[in-house]
């Protein structure tokens, strides 16, 4: 059986040294102690939160909440408020005891007592608790699988409610017992869809709507990727439960059915089924914020977002953006100031001075959200308005989506009602990200929207389904005299044309290294951007072994952006993405200093651009000079780190 606490080493330089404690957490406690010491004290993170409340009203020093290691299971959300925050300039900080492994956070429930379902196939069974509803099953910490079925896209036929199955080797599907609980999945140039099967009729499926209508309407639609993928999935039917690590919820009976390798005994694996959601909101108001609140060292695991599998479906937009209307859109322009956003599995809005340091999200549904509009926000969160907000030395594998979303999409990001909405000053550093995005492979690691002075430095990025780093969103439409583009849309009839600039500035994008990224989709870069961001740098990164996309890519209205001493090396070539056009308002890019595989200047400078002092170079690391070998050497965590966490292969070996 996997050990669970021990799966990654954790950083231990963003952890504070272990102090006289004020309270004290741990699986061996009792809610009935006073929690004062290690030898007494409390058995559960919601009697500690209470507990600390009446304490923490006027600190004198910062106050800690010391957490045994273990596994803490929730039954609902943990919800931290104003209440909880620190005084007089103090902290209260909750601190996992143990500094290399921490301490567990999980929201689901151990699955035990397998039996054989299918011997002959490998195929096992056990009963989950009563009532049980999961998008989402995680064995050994890694993601299960829903039985899926490849089908080619041309063996489906549009009709006004659905598909048609033409292809007579696979008509076979529409004949399964609970098909009608099954999905359609396609994956596009940039999007990862859903479709929820309603009933069949025969050899027709029809689909439940408004996920039928929403995902066929727009961009890189379910019927009509921007880049022609084959494959569409058929997904959730016990009967095309056939390969390794795929599984069955059948939520009627509250029976769960998986196949592991050969030869695996279930009762020997450690097997999860979420039963949250959410594992943690810190919620404030705008009046008053949560503030000066951290947490260290603490693994957020084992969560779920019911929603794909619902009649909404999941009708994808772009890195998390999604159509979330409960009718159907019969204009798609009129949705793009609506556009929803997939729910962080932990979430804070309304925060202030606020820490997230070394611990894990894995085995997750969800990622963490920061200042995300309301719509993706549980309750008590009202959304927006994070401000210092520190997130270093975290490890983001296995997540279902994004690992990180800070900002929101819709009008109070991008120009505040209230000035108390805006989020700023966010720093992400020297976090790890690999292998994640498998509910949505359209995820990207790091993705800021509408945000002031937020710098992403030395994270290490890889094995990334879509794009490395995400900055901006809204492709101009929102921007101070909005876009000629969007203008002969019609967006402008369904929400304003602004007349002063967004929030979107002074941004820095320092220090990072992203390889092996895009490795499911097309129109994505290693760092892609989008909109207008005055007075924001990106430098020093090191890009590399990407597929095929651009490792810098400005994407509709980009501008204001310095790109300058960054290795990118492709691999094909094609380092420089401008998206730019006569409709289009990207332009004004300053581009040099940086040593790139391809043309060194890759077009012309028109649109306002500047770009200049580029090296090309053959993409070997060794003829690199040395100062840009020194880029890629301390680009991502530190140096004396990357021994013991899981850091990626580096191209160049030594300063």
């Amino acid at each position: 059986m996997v050990n669970i606490s021990s799966v990654w080493l954790l950083s231990t330089l963003w952890l504070s040294a272990v102090h006289a404690g004020n309270l004290y957490v741990s699986p061996s406690g009792s809610d009935s102690n006073d929690g004062t010491s290690e030898g007494n004290a409390l058995l559960t993170l919601g009697a500690a939160q209470l507990k600390a409340r009446d304490l923490i009203g006027d600190l004198s020093e910062d106050f800690y909440v010391y957490v045994a290691p273990g596994t803490y299971n929730l039954t609902e959300p943990l919800v931290f408020e104003s209440q909880d925050s620190g005084s007089n300039g103090h902290k209260v900080i909750w601190q996992a005891t143990d500094t290399v492994n921490g301490a567990n956070i999980s929201a689901g429930v151990q699955i035990t007592d397998w039996t054989y379902y299918d011997q002959k196939n490998n195929i096992w069974k056990a009963n989950v608790p009563k009532d049980s509803k999961s998008f989402h099953f995680y064995v050994n910490q890694k993601h299960g699988q829903r039985a899926q079925y490849s089908l080619s896209r041309s063996s489906l036929t549009l009709i006004e409610n659905g598909f048609n199955i033409n292809d007579e080797s696979v008509q076979f599907l529409a004949s399964l017992p609970g098909i009608e609980n099954g999905q359609l999945r396609s994956r596009g140039s940039w999007t990862d869809r859903y479709m929820t099967i309603e009933s069949v009729d025969g050899n027709n499926l029809i689909m439940a709507n408004p996920s039928f209508n929403n995902n066929i309407i727009g961009f890189d639609t379910f019927t009509n990727p921007s880049v022609n993928f084959e494959t569409i999935w058929l997904e959730n039917v016990l009967g095309i439960l056939d390969s390794v690590n795929e599984y069955y919820l059948d939520e009627n009976a509250s029976v769960v059915y998986y196949k592991p390798d050969d030869g695996v005994n279930m009762n020997d694996q450690y097997a999860v089924l979420p039963t949250l959601e959410v594992l943690l909101i810190v919620a404030g108001t705008y009046d008053e914020p949560v503030h000066d609140l951290t947490f260290q060292g603490f693994n957020y695991m084992h969560t779920t977002w019911n929603q794909p599998s619902s009649n909404l479906g999941f009708a994808d937009q772009q890195t998390g953006g999604y159509l979330g209307q409960h009718d159907v859109v019969d204009n798609f322009t009129s949705t793009y100031p609506f556009f929803s956003q997939v729910p962080g599995s932990v979430q804070a809005s309304a925060v202030k001075n606020l820490s997230f340091l070394n611990g894990s999200f894995s085995a997750i549904a969800g990622g963490l959200g920061v200042g995300n509009d309301p719509n993706a926000c549980a309750s008590p969160g009202v959304g927006l308005g994070a401000s210092n907000v520190l997130i270093a030395g975290m490890l983001f594998h296995q997540t279902g989506s994004q690992p990180i979303t800070i900002g929101g999409l819709q009008a109070n990001a991008h120009h505040p009602s209230d000035p108390r909405m805006t989020n700023e000053y966010i720093t992400v550093t020297e976090n790890i990200f690999f292998d994640f995005g498998y509910t949505f492979s359209s995820s990207t690691a790091i993705l800021s929207t509408y945000t002031t002075g937020t710098t992403l430095s030395n994270n290490d990025i890889s094995n990334a389904p879509y794009s490395g780093i995400c900055w901006g969103y809204g492709w101009g439409s929102n921007d101070a005299g909005g876009s000629p583009e969007y203008e002969s849309r019609g967006l402008y009839a369904f929400q304003p044309k602004y007349d002063t600039p967004t929030t979107l500035k002074d941004g820095a994008i320092t220090g990072n290294i992203i390889s092996n990224m895009g490795t499911l989709h097309y129109d994505e870069g290693a760092i892609y951007t989008l909109s207008a961001s005055p007075n924001t740098t990106i430098n020093e990164n090191c890009l590399w072994n990407a597929p095929h996309p651009a490792t810098l890519y400005h994407d509709e209205g980009s501008r204001g952006y310095l790109d300058f001493d960054n290795v990118c090396a492709t691999g094909n070539g094609y380092w420089l993405d401008r998206n730019e056009g006569n409709l289009a308002t990207t332009g004004n890019l300053t581009v040099y200093n940086n040593w790139v595989q391809g043309d060194s200047n890759d077009g012309t400078n028109q649109y306002g651009d500047d770009v200049y002092d580029n090296t090309a170079w053959n993409g070997d690391f060794s003829t690199l000079d040395k100062k840009y070998q020194d880029y890629c050497y301390y680009a991502g965590i530190p140096p004396s780190e990357r021994s013991s966490r899981p850091a990626q292969s580096y191209p160049v070996s030594g300063p």
